[in-house]
């Protein structure tokens, strides 16, 4: 399972200053910047959850 490869890129990249986590939320793209690799795929996994349902439209 060494080659594994993901359907879409991957929305954690590292530049001189750390992690970057890009996701778009709402159609926006949300950038937050992180200092381990870690913590920036725990706010992929969390943006990418609040983007995956949309909101509901029925009202009480």
């Amino acid at each position: 399972m060494e080659n594994m490869t993901m359907k879409s890129e991957s929305p954690v990249s590292r530049d001189n200053e750390g992690w970057i986590v890009r996701v778009k939320v709402g159609g926006r793209v949300q950038e937050v910047r992180c200092t381990s690799e870690n913590q920036a795929r725990y706010f992929a996994a969390v943006l990418s959850f609040n983007n995956a349902v949309p909101p509901s439209r029925i009202r009480n």
